[in-house]
């Protein structure tokens, strides 16, 4: 049953780390596998009580994951979200800090890429997934970026380098706040640019790990790889990978990871010692579903769907019949608007039956899904209502399921269905309270059903969610206003706004104290990073 005071925002501390951790839920580790750690670390504490908050941190996370969620950089793709949490829980569990909360977000970027900024919050470029030859070289890049993030390395950095960072920083986000709310088109193209400005000065920041960083990262890294089941000598070959793009790269332009984790011969040797030491061997993965996102992902942040279905013919010309290049050729197809085609393809997606039944029913259930939504691309209503319908019957509140279900039913544009994706969200809502995708495709079916009261709430809770606290009070307060609330839904409404406040008025507090002295000094930062070569595409 739905509670309607069940996706009431929590104070502080708890809100933001539900706003950018629901991707990672962390448990404790095994005092049996912490007693066979052979390396005792030091517990640092708080950002070297330097001047660092860990209540900084956290405003810093929060506002930084706002501007990307707002400037529309990120794949929220619902199946590749999924796989990104699942992996990320995984590494988290098995980190060298499992209470430590890591957020993981996915960037449509092709780049070579992923950093960690403070807050606990790691960005993955969609080019590092299709870099990977197989699940563990990418899962040795995360638990990288994680044992960066629970020795507080990058925070660390900052106050190493620049001891008048964290005011620089806050107005940085000021500036990308600021213009990702802006609704004109000149203002918004300023904001693209204060982003991608923002971003250069994080990594020049981040150019400043020490050696030592690095090789504690690295060592913690693969300690973690090893405890969460993966292959350990993926960490020294996809090092050897960075270094190949590099050789081959044009005019031997630096990838961005290189950038802001530079790889010596040592670093390499080491790596290769300690997989050596915690008994790896290279073994073949049957990691399928990983191969299958990563097709998901090249077609997702393609512009070309001709060409692409030209890649994929030639591909599977010289490689032979892969289940993953099958995957992407039938959702090429589709994108390309040959639906017939794309169920043909389709049907040349099979797996060994020796693959685990487990394994094989969730990569079913993504060859399942990729036929309905090729059902809805080609307007067979009946069949993926049917279908969908089906799915969730047996895969009760699944967040993909569901999620895919309620937008084909919110597309039709009508009231009967509309209705029908607001039972699916609500149950959506209460275990996933934190998504603000669910609570966006919320208000617009309530939008299409004619319960305006609960569209502008759910919008509001969808701004919230987004870290756009000031958009979604000022929405809250316009709402309150209204003369048809029911009392349950004024009460909520008050709740939510109680909650609310008190962090907008820190966040105004904390902007002030930077003041337009600080702007400049973020400005002049700006150059400052791109001078240094910290280039973001």
């Amino acid at each position: 049953m739905y509670n309607d005071h069940s996706a009431s925002l929590a104070p502080m501390k708890s809100m933001i780390k539900q706003f950018f951790c629901a991707a990672a839920l962390i448990s404790s580790l095994s005092a049996a596998i912490a007693a066979q750690d052979e390396i005792n670390l030091p517990d640092f504490g708080n950002s070297a009580n330097a001047g660092i908050s860990e209540r900084d941190e956290y405003y810093y996370a929060l506002a930084f994951l706002r501007s990307m969620r707002n400037e529309g950089v990120l794949i929220e793709d619902p199946e590749l979200v999924e796989y990104l949490r699942t992996l990320a829980t995984r590494l988290s569990e098995t980190s060298d800090k499992p209470e430590q909360s890591v957020g993981f977000f996915l960037i449509n970027d092709d780049a070579f890429n992923a950093f960690a900024v403070p807050g606990g919050v790691i960005g993955v470029n969609s080019g590092l997934i299709l870099q990977a030859a197989k699940e563990s070289e990418l899962a040795s890049v995360l638990a990288h970026e994680i044992a960066h993030v629970t020795q507080k390395h990058a925070v660390r950095s900052m106050e190493r380098t620049q001891k008048a960072s964290l005011p620089v920083m806050l107005g940085t986000l000021a500036l990308m706040a600021a213009a990702s709310q802006s609704k004109s088109r000149s203002s918004n193209d300023a904001g693209q640019a204060v982003m991608v400005s923002g971003m250069a000065l994080m990594q020049q920041l981040q150019i400043n790990y020490t050696r030592d960083n690095e090789f504690e990262a690295d060592r913690i890294g693969i300690r973690s790889l090893k405890r969460a089941g993966f292959d350990v000598t993926s960490m020294p070959a996809m090092f050897a990978r960075m270094q190949s793009l590099y050789r081959t790269s044009s005019g031997n332009r630096v990838p961005q990871y290189l950038q802001t984790h530079p790889i010596s011969v040592t670093r390499v040797a080491e790596a290769k010692a300690r997989a050596l030491e915690l008994g790896g061997q290279p073994v073949p993965e049957r990691d399928y579903k990983f191969q299958l996102m990563r097709e998901r992902v090249r077609v997702l942040q393609a512009k070309d769907f001709p060409k692409l279905v030209s890649y994929y013919e030639a591909t599977i010309a010289a490689r032979g019949s892969l289940p993953a290049l099958h995957y992407g050729h039938a959702m090429a197809l589709s994108y390309a608007g040959n639906d017939a085609d794309a169920r043909v393809a389709l049907q040349k997606v099979q797996f060994d039956t020796s693959v685990p039944l487990a394994q094989r029913n969730l990569l079913a259930l993504s060859k399942r899904l990729l036929t309905l939504e090729i059902d809805e691309r080609a307007k067979q209503t009946s069949r993926w209502s049917a279908g969908y319908a089906e799915l969730l019957k047996a895969h009760p509140r699944h967040r993909v399921i569901g999620m895919r279900y309620a937008n084909a039913l919110v597309n039709q544009a009508d009231k009967a269905n509309a209705e029908q994706a607001i039972e699916i969200l609500r149950e959506l809502s209460t275990a996933y309270e934190s998504d603000p995708g669910v609570y966006e495709l919320l208000a617009r079916a309530y939008e299409i059903s004619g319960q305006n009261a609960r569209a502008a709430e759910s919008y509001a809770r969808a701004a919230a969610y987004r870290g756009a606290l000031e958009d979604s009070l000022a929405q809250l307060q316009n709402l309150i206003r209204r003369t048809d609330l029911s009392f349950y839904e004024r009460s909520r409404v008050d709740a939510l706004m109680a909650e609310i406040t008190p962090i907008v008025l820190e966040i105004r507090e904390r902007e002030n104290r930077t003041g337009p002295e600080p702007n400049r000094q973020a400005r002049a930062s700006f150059d400052d990073a791109f001078s240094a070569g910290a280039s973001v595409r």
